[in-house]
């Protein structure tokens, strides 16, 4: 592959927790000091308590592995001198959203204008994953194509099992509350980049939206770069755990493009018959089972994914991630996020203890990695 082919982006949006678990509106203390550290790879969204991080283009999973590690280092020492945190899942386990401060910039006056409570409600927080396609019709092709496993992709990366407070029974509620959103869940299939732009233009010249990144389905592809944007995976925790998925995506699209070059198209399902798949992922996560539909059967969610690393095989070698894509077997054997969150509140009935158990694992095997790297944390001014 080239180095415009394929190469990875990777966007992850962090809760801000004090010692006690409770989140904390501190993001405009906190861009003051890291904008001269980290530059533009730290913002802020639309909560105070809320924020999001952008590693620069990474051309394989060693490269994400090390700047993902910079990031929550870099981000992880400014708020130590404020007793802060972060904590990486899709939601808080105990955090109310009418609590929270909206970020005072105009684009967020204006969406909390638009959408009233709609997005008020918006105390979640996402992974997404950026593969660069700079072919335009063929990034719309395996668009298409890869609509298939964000189900799949949503099961393994499974991190809100809580609500306010309440154990909700499903394993991602973040994805429930972003449905209330308009233009979310699965994309529907498009023919040609043209009919995808003229879809876009549309709704500009209506006033549907003001540009092309309102529209916010599971995947998209992004209106200003030649990436398709992976949006369907809750915050994930750990870290081992973000280069897994992010190699897995890539590896998908890796191998999406290998078919049509041997002129072997992936099959194409319908939006609502994959919906079908991602009510399953986001209600049972690996516990569950998704709908094989060539098969027209149920099979379990673990089976699948090692299914998955199987269609996958023949391209981790040459993308060179094949250590970190197979992590995947340690995340089926020890659970998501969300299973472990379950089992440390069956254990301590306390959704505190969930929060320092985010806390630590968000953390985990950071500072190694971001030595190791030569890339480090920052140096908190005294």
């Amino acid at each position: 592959m080239t180095d415009r082919w394929l190469t990875i982006g990777v966007e992850e949006e962090f809760q801000i927790v004090d010692q006690n678990g409770q989140l904390r509106s501190h993001i405009e203390t906190l861009l003051a000091q890291a904008t001269p550290l980290l530059g533009e790879d730290v913002k802020a969204e639309m909560l105070q308590s809320v924020v999001e991080v952008a590693t620069p283009i990474c051309s394989d999973t060693g490269e994400v592995r090390a700047h993902v590690a910079r990031l929550r280092r870099g981000v992880s020492d400014l708020l130590g001198p404020f007793a802060l945190r972060i904590a990486s899942a899709g939601t808080h386990p105990f955090a109310n959203w009418h609590e929270q401060q909206v970020t005072d910039l105009e684009r967020y006056k204006m969406l909390e204008e638009e959408m009233q409570d709609v997005i008020r409600e918006l105390l979640i927080f996402g992974m997404h994953v950026h593969i660069a396609i700079p072919d335009p019709e063929l990034r719309i092709e395996i668009a298409n194509e890869a609509r298939y496993f964000l189900p799949h992709l949503l099961a393994l990366s499974t991190s809100s099992p809580f609500w306010m407070g309440r154990q909700t029974g499903l394993k991602s509620y973040r994805s429930v509350v972003w449905s209330r959103f308009p233009r979310t869940g699965i994309p529907p299939d498009f023919s040609s980049y043209d009919e995808f732009d003229n879809y876009t233009e549309l709704l500009v010249k209506t006033g549907s939206i003001d540009n092309g990144k309102k529209v916010w389905w599971d995947l998209r592809p992004h209106c200003t770069y030649p990436t398709l944007e992976f949006r369907v995976c809750d915050a994930v925790t750990k870290l081992d755990e973000v280069v897994c998925l992010a190699g897995l995506i890539q590896a998908i699209c890796a191998k999406l493009l290998k078919l049509r070059r041997s002129n072997l198209g992936f099959r194409k399902y319908q939006p609502n018959l994959i919906a079908e798949n991602k009510w399953r992922a986001l209600r049972h996560g690996l516990d569950g089972s998704l709908i094989d539909f060539g098969k027209a059967q149920e099979v379990p969610m673990r089976q699948l994914a090692a299914e998955l690393l199987d269609f996958v095989d023949d391209v981790l070698d040459e993308l060179g991630s094949r250590q970190d894509v197979e992590y995947l077997h340690t995340l089926l054997a020890e659970g998501t996020s969300a299973d472990r969150q379950l089992r440390c509140f069956a254990e301590t009935g306390s959704h505190r203890e969930v929060v320092e158990l985010l806390a630590r694992e968000t953390l985990e095997g950071v500072a190694n990695v971001a030595h190791a790297s030569g890339l480090g944390g920052t140096t908190v001014p005294g």
